[in-house]
């Protein structure tokens, strides 16, 4: 009986796998034909894949792979997508961000922090004509040198990573409604995220990368606790 049971088992389970495997095709003549139906495989290194073939390997939101240990953007405007996506990465639901900042590569933690020296530059350039406080614009003097040092540096690991820096920021909208209060907390937020980024960073495997966290991390925190006493 056992021997039975297992036959008809065998024989159904083969009985799905065909139907799976096989379209049914009718003639005009009423004949029924079967055709085999292909698998679609994503081979490696296989040239300008499709979507529909990307979605099929599991892949379909991942915008592209580095081939190996290979982090080269290819050119500024690459870089410019790949620091956006790593803004999306931890613009999320709470709870899901810091598994989104875990899993950022070296590039996406590169030009992440680019995107944050750049908008400060920028920001507190601006500041700098418009603010009436003394207090408020010798914060932005101070803000300014220390992110251009900090950009100096980031520039040269670029370099050593052969990476292409991102391209400049569109920041017109918020420069035109730009005050002393939206400028400090610009700033507060912006380095509390920066702080997230250093921590994360401080824990890399990549050397360079630890030490650039490390570096700038307490610079972060120092910047983010006077911004905080200007803001009260």
């Amino acid at each position: 009986m056992k021997i039975l049971r297992i036959a008809s088992v065998l024989i159904f389970c083969v009985g799905i796998l065909s139907s799976c495997s096989t379209q049914k095709r009718v003639a005009e003549d009423g004949s029924v034909t079967r055709t085999r139906s292909t698998i679609t495989t994503l081979k490696p290194n296989a040239p300008n894949p499709s979507q529909s073939v990307i979605n099929a390997s599991g892949d379909g939101l991942t915008i592209g792979i580095p081939n190996g240990n290979d982090l080269r953007a290819g050119s500024s405007e690459n870089a410019t997508v790949i620091a956006n996506n790593a803004i999306a990465k931890v613009n999320g639901p709470k709870g899901v961000n810091q598994h989104r900042l875990d899993s950022l590569t070296s590039v996406d933690f590169m030009n992440k922090i680019a995107v944050h020296q750049m908008t400060i530059i920028q920001m507190s350039t601006l500041i700098q004509a418009k603010s009436l406080d003394r207090k408020v614009a010798d914060f932005a003097k101070v803000m300014l040198a220390s992110q251009e040092l900090e950009q100096k540096d980031l520039k040269r690991l670029f370099g050593y990573k052969n990476v292409a820096l991102p391209g400049t920021l569109n920041l017109n909208q918020q420069s035109n409604n730009l005050t002393q209060d939206s400028y400090l907390q610009m700033v507060i937020e912006d380095q509390q995220n920066a702080i997230r980024f250093f921590e994360v960073g401080n824990n890399s495997k990549d050397p360079d990368i630890k030490a650039f966290a490390t570096k700038y991390l307490p610079i972060s925190r120092k910047h983010l606790q006077e911004a905080q006493s200007l803001k009260k």
